[in-house]
């Protein structure tokens, strides 16, 4: 069986196009899959005040272009909020840029905790980029169209410890 040329280009762009997009999405998890306990990145920390209270401990650091406020709930949760210096925000308006959280009190919308396989990630939502920071081997999941990324650090049995999320800036 003979293919002409334009069948040839043709089959070559949507096999170019099935790969790159498989590459493209290889490291990707679902926006709305980017919380714990119902809050994450884009809530504003009025309403992680809302949800949890007042924080035990709250640290405020500012440069010439961010303010940042954490909320530390316990040892194992805190939450950080974050806006550019020039917009003078009220705290509770700050939008939450991230978290961390290092025991299994909460949990994403699918489930997934500290103490969870990250077998279990793997299987809901592909293989994450790894990469290693200080001996801690860390999963990273972006959002598709988002600056939100969210992480899984896991120990020797690929059990997550710790689960953190951010933004770009």
């Amino acid at each position: 069986m003979y293919m002409t040329c334009k069948s040839k280009l043709i089959a070559f762009v949507v096999f170019f196009s099935l790969l790159m997009s498989s590459v493209a999405f290889a490291h990707n998890m679902p926006r709305e899959e980017m919380y714990v306990g119902g809050v994450g990145a884009g809530c504003t920390l009025g309403y992680v005040k809302d949800i949890y209270g007042e924080p035990i401990e709250k640290s405020d650091f500012s440069t010439q272009w961010l303010h940042l406020v954490t909320y530390k709930y316990s040892e194992s949760f805190s939450i950080t909020g974050r806006c550019f210096a020039n917009e003078n925000l009220p705290e509770n308006e700050m939008l939450v840029a991230g978290f961390v959280l290092k025991d299994n009190s909460l949990s994403t919308p699918s489930g997934i905790r500290v103490g969870s396989s990250y077998e279990e990630v793997i299987q809901k939502f592909g293989s994450g980029e790894d990469v290693k920071i200080n001996g801690k081997m860390y999963y990273c999941f972006n959002a598709p169209n988002s600056a939100v990324e969210m992480s899984f650090v896991v120990d020797d049995n690929n059990i997550i410890t710790e689960i953190h999320e951010g933004t770009e800036l």
